[in-house]
């Protein structure tokens, strides 16, 4: 019987869960969608939608609990200077966003300056979880959770 637990276990110990949920909030809240196995997509969603909440509160203490999941020990990437100079905002964050450089502080802020905004409006049900059939090899049931636009 499962009466009260509260969360999968993905067949991970707690310490490989933990990292695996990260970087799927970090890919998630870099990119805007995760392609993944439909367990995975359902505690990442409960992860996605916290963090999106924290981020429409837009305090020091929100950014500080958005931290504690996003950043961890990872800092931030050099900047590629050549590839931005002479950009506006909006280009510097696609070639950010396409090399995956947004890490760290900047992944924080990006989630606080430029996602969390989008849903100002929105109580809730801040992203879309879609199943897109078996994975081949091992027939697992995948799925692509994105933000709802």
């Amino acid at each position: 019987m499962r009466h009260k637990n509260d969360h999968r276990k993905l067949g991970l110990p707690s310490d490989q869960r933990r990292a695996l949920l990260t970087n799927l909030a970090r890919q998630m809240i870099r990119t805007g969608y995760v392609h993944t196995t439909l367990g995975r997509s359902k505690e990442l969603q409960r992860v996605v939608e916290k963090l999106i909440t924290l981020g429409k509160a837009n305090t020091v203490p929100a950014r500080r609990e958005a931290r504690k999941v996003l950043v961890g020990h990872s800092k931030s990437s050099p900047r590629p200077e050549r590839a931005l100079a002479g950009k506006s905002d909006i280009q510097k964050l696609e070639i950010l966003r396409q090399r995956s450089l947004i890490n760290g502080e900047d992944l924080v802020a990006h989630l606080f300056d430029h996602v969390a905004p989008r849903f100002k409006d929105r109580q809730g049900g801040y992203t879309r979880l879609t199943k897109t059939g078996q994975r081949r090899g091992d027939a697992a049931v995948t799925a692509v959770l994105e933000f709802v636009d």
